[in-house]
């Protein structure tokens, strides 16, 4: 009986989910429909083109304009790339004069799709009116970043590469893809009649889960299909090469900057894999320096008397520990890499690897949905980012936890959550 009440309990929400999306898809079909060929409020040139290198920066202006998004900005124009800002939604006169001093170019247009929205309408508009890119950039406001050399590296990274995609970050849940809050594509990505056309079709709902399976992962199966290359900055292997060059204590040290579901789960397996092979070097060991031992007793022709010296030796041979800690530490290190690096690539990297990324590889982005989606605490956000300046990590700490944390929610709420659609 439980389990048939489970199975019509599931059917009930698969049901309301759909209805849900409907519904929305419905509601905004209008606005679809008007945006079809994309349209802005204002379309500002401040500056002339300093290079052939451009950023999409997309605004909520719904969004407080913090120094973080600004950090960003001056990275931009510091690396000589013309930055195209596109509010979604009017900014305000404060928020605009602000905004002016680091743009070459500001669009603004009615909130509709969010950011995956903001990407295909300067998309498409840019190629239209014939702006001619040796590499676009694409940034959302759904990340914090965290202004220095970090930031300046990645921004050069995404610049001077010689694929033609470059994420931050990639995924592998429901299926690969590039995050698409920072990446780039060069000149012949950003022009090709198919991704245009593959843009034209997108059509721009204000769904998490729309702009994920129709946006996010058809795109990058779209640059896959046209055969061209693809590379991440902070990618899983470079992770791992940095964890492998790391000593044991180390390792272990790294587990607090894990989730707290990580932290609290029991590593056995870690305890049972160095004893088993401790047993194991000892073994080698033995038998490697007992045949030592042997091979020097067994000088000559085989007689009674040398093979009572042979059982002698191989009874005294000495039993090096050696071996033994460094089989033990090195399987343990392993077993160790293997349980961070499961945890991480199972789901969304940026998420679930904020700890180690921004620890081991320095990468200067945080998502604002830390907390908001339970994946980390309070204080593990605060603890990760301890190196920073208490007058930088402050604001950034106050963004994080102003987006709440779902504590006991439910209803609409908690259904909203857990099928990610907010």
């Amino acid at each position: 009986m439980r389990r048939v009440h489970r199975f019509l309990s599931d059917i009930g929400d698969k049901l309301m989910y759909h209805a849900f999306c409907m519904s929305i898809k419905a509601r905004q079909f209008p606005a679809i429909l008007r945006e079809k060929r994309p349209s802005f409020l204002a379309d500002e040139v401040l500056s002339e083109p300093i290079s052939d290198s451009y950023a999409i920066v997309v605004r909520y202006a719904g969004f407080s304009l913090g120094d973080n998004y600004l950090g960003l900005l001056a990275s931009l124009r510091d690396a000589g790339v013309n930055t195209i800002i596109v509010c979604n939604g009017q900014p305000s006169a404060a928020d605009q004069a602000r905004l002016k001093p680091y743009a070459h170019r500001i669009l603004v247009r009615a909130n509709v799709g969010r950011d995956m929205g903001a990407y295909r309408a300067a998309t498409l508009y840019l190629n239209d009116r014939g702006l001619r890119a040796g590499r676009m950039l694409y940034f959302n406001d759904s990340v914090l970043y965290l202004t220095g050399p970090s930031l300046g590296d990645l921004i050069t990274r995404l610049l001077n590469n010689r694929y033609d995609v470059v994420g931050a970050f990639e995924n592998h849940q429901f299926d690969y893809h590039i995050g698409s809050y920072v990446f780039a594509v060069s000149g012949t990505v950003f022009h090709d009649p198919r991704l245009q056309r593959f843009w034209r079709r997108y059509r721009p709902y204000d769904l998490r889960t729309h702009a994920i399976n129709k946006g996010e992962i058809p795109l990058s199966q779209q640059f896959r299909r046209g055969g061209y290359s693809i590379d991440v900055v902070y990618s899983a292997e470079r992770l791992a090469q940095r964890l492998y060059a790391m000593d044991l204590v180390s390792l272990v040290g790294l587990v607090q900057y894990m989730r707290p579901a990580f932290r609290m789960h029991p590593l056995d397996d870690l305890v049972a894999r160095p004893l088993t092979a401790r047993r194991l070097a000892k073994a080698i060991a033995d038998h490697d320096e007992s045949r030592d031992s042997v091979d020097s007793a067994a000088s000559g022709p085989p007689t009674i008397s040398s093979y009572a010296v042979r059982r002698e030796a191989l009874r005294n041979a000495p039993r090096s520990t050696e071996a033994a800690r460094v089989v033990t530490e090195t399987l343990a290190r392993h077993a160790l890499i293997d349980r961070l690096m499961m945890e991480i690539t199972q789901s969304s990297q940026i998420h679930f690897g904020f700890g180690l990324y921004h620890r081991v590889l320095d990468c200067p982005l945080v998502k604002k949905d830390l907390l908001a989606r339970a994946i980390y605490l309070e204080h593990d956000c605060s603890l990760i980012l301890d190196r920073l300046p208490d007058d930088t990590r402050a604001p950034i700490m106050r963004e994080l936890v102003s987006r709440g944390r779902p504590l006991d929610v439910r209803g609409m709420r908690r259904f909203l959550l857990n099928h990610g659609l907010v």
